[in-house]
């Protein structure tokens, strides 16, 4: 049923009382009959008011000439709009028409067109006379621009159904128009069929082993960015399809996975997050000139060209992560500190790289423990702690393993403070814990977030809406690593010579992500942000990780 209806003279400009009436009917959507002015003005004051309802609207607003009437076009996010579809077109206006600015950015061209011409066939026959007869006799299976015509005895055309487009605004680099769906009489509604290249990306995600918890969110963010790169690539006709396989936290499994991302003919990998298993992926993709942007892996030997080739990543080496700990143990007056870590790539890169920085501020550890990144008992490793009667814990785990680490120091009373690094810095650490609240006052460390901007605030809301993804790590810089990859596919298709590594390091200068702005240095790194010094605390029973302070490399922590 119509919640309310609402009609206004073509000259207004002021439409606060029209969308407050909306607002007071309790209306859940929006149908809006208007040109592409007043349409823009509606749908700017209802966000200024704080009415933000699905919108619809009909062919007096569906074209991408329609965003330029927005002071922001991101408001426009969303809107559905439909419009005449074209038929089969015969002639060569569309070309043309497609290589004028102006033609290119109106509505009803070929139409217009056709009309012209079909009156100016009928004015040929007895040299203008009888019109009306010899319009119809043109517009008799007429063959247009915009498609066949046949009037019908009152002068109307059928047509060939209605394209129902979309605006995808979501900031002022994504913006975009596109018709993925039409509609007819007979069908109602059906897909668009696409014409054009599809291209396979790969997805190396860890879903099974020690991080498995985290798989959905990463999944998740790469969808959104795929979402985005199909949005912006279906009216220059690419396609982006993602093979998404296991990496396992894992050597073996992530070589694996790598060899089936090469049988499926992808042309570029995102991922792996664990470091170990992004360099096994890296020796088959490597060799086989496919490049990788990790979207997680930090060990400092990535940095290295030389053996990892192709490889870059939206995530700063442990390099930098190490010396942020120490400070950060400093600053909270840690003492006798025990570093507890995996042996894995990712755990000894990160260890290695805080007993460094500790040891050379003139510090001296109280224990350093290995352990395999497969053991779930830690009641060896916690005694060597207790034995040597460390007053600090220097925890370099991911979230399962960290969990058990900080239960069996709790059962071995152990109170003295706990550090971590990136891979305990979520709630996920406090899930599998028979007792959350022994999170609190845990303090870790996590690449800091970015100072917000367009992309980041979009891609934040989105994420938020979906548990996956809001309960999630690292999933800003999936979405990056992601997005990246597919604007570097763009951009090769107008490159041609050009390598796809090349791209990456092209379209990777001062790339502004959800997850901050990105800069490839030459081996593939990125310098960051700097870290979010966080601590975990318990809210209303439950745990809460607030970035509460943080370290950068010319400032320390603040």
């Amino acid at each position: 049923f119509l919640c309310t209806q609402i009609g206004y003279e073509d000259t207004q400009t002021d439409f606060a009382a029209e969308v407050q009436a909306i607002a007071d009917a309790e209306c859940d959507s929006i149908v809006m009959v208007s040109y592409s002015t007043d349409g823009a003005a509606i749908l700017e004051t209802a966000a200024v008011l704080g009415v933000s309802l699905p919108t619809f609207g009909a062919d007096g607003i569906a074209d991408a000439a329609f965003l330029e009437d927005f002071s922001v076009p991101a408001i426009a996010n969303g809107v559905m709009a439909t419009k005449p579809r074209a038929g089969s077109s015969a002639g060569d206006f569309v070309d043309e028409c497609s290589m004028d600015e102006t033609c290119a950015g109106g509505i009803y061209t070929a139409e217009t067109y056709d009309a012209v011409m079909m009156i100016g066939q009928a004015a040929m026959m007895e040299n203008g006379a009888n019109m009306a007869s010899h319009l119809s006799m043109v517009g008799d299976d007429y063959a247009g621009a915009s498609g066949q015509h046949t009037f019908l005895s009152n002068g109307d055309v059928a047509g060939a159904g209605y394209d129902i487009c979309s605006f995808d605004a979501l900031s002022s680099t994504d913006i975009y128009f596109t018709c993925m769906e039409w509609w007819s009489a007979i069908d109602g509604i059906q897909a668009t069929p696409f014409a054009g290249m599809t291209v396979s990306i790969g997805f190396l995600n860890p879903m099974t082993g020690p991080i498995a918890v985290y798989a959905p969110g990463f999944g998740v963010a790469a969808n959104v960015a795929l979402g985005m790169m199909n949005i912006a690539g279906w009216n220059s006709g690419l396609q982006f399809e993602m093979v998404m396989v296991d990496s396992g936290c894992n050597g073996d499994v992530a070589a694996a996975g790598a060899q089936t991302l090469l049988d499926a003919g992808v042309v570029g990998v995102v991922g792996a997050a664990c470091s170990g298993a992004t360099m096994a992926a890296n020796a088959v993709l490597g060799a086989a000139g496919i490049p990788m942007i990790s979207y997680a892996s930090t060990n400092p030997s990535l940095s290295d060209v030389s053996a990892y080739p192709d490889f870059f990543r939206v995530v700063p080496s442990d390099a930098i992560q190490g010396p942020a700990l120490a400070d950060v143990v400093t600053a909270d007056s840690g003492s006798d500190v025990a570093l507890l870590y995996m042996t894995n790539d990712y755990g000894s890169g990160l260890a290695d790289s805080f007993a460094a920085a500790w040891e050379g501020a003139g510090n001296t550890l109280c224990a350093s423990i290995g352990y395999e990144d497969t053991t779930t008992d830690f009641t060896s490793q916690v005694q060597s702690v207790m034995d040597n009667s460390c007053g600090s814990v220097m925890l370099i785990s991911y979230a399962a393993d960290g969990a058990a680490i900080v239960e069996e120091l709790a059962a071995q009373s152990f109170s003295g403070q706990i550090f971590g690094g990136d891979g305990i810095a979520e709630e996920g650490l406090c899930a599998s814990m028979a007792d959350p609240s022994l999170c609190d006052g845990i303090v870790a460390t996590k690449p800091a977030a970015p100072t917000p901007n367009e992309r980041s605030m979009a891609f934040g809301a989105i994420c938020a809406s979906i548990p996956d993804c809001a309960d999630g790590i690292y999933t800003a810089e999936a979405f990056d690593a992601m997005i990246i990859m597919g604007y570097s596919v763009f951009a090769q298709l107008s490159s041609p010579g050009a390598t796809l590594s090349q791209m990456i390091g092209a379209v990777g200068q001062g790339f502004v992500g959800a997850s901050g702005v990105h800069t490839f240095a030459a081996n593939g790194d990125v310098g960051g942000s700097g870290y979010c010094v966080g601590t975990f605390n318990m809210v209303d029973g439950a745990p809460s990780f607030d970035c509460s302070r943080s370290w950068t490399l010319s400032g320390g922590v603040s």
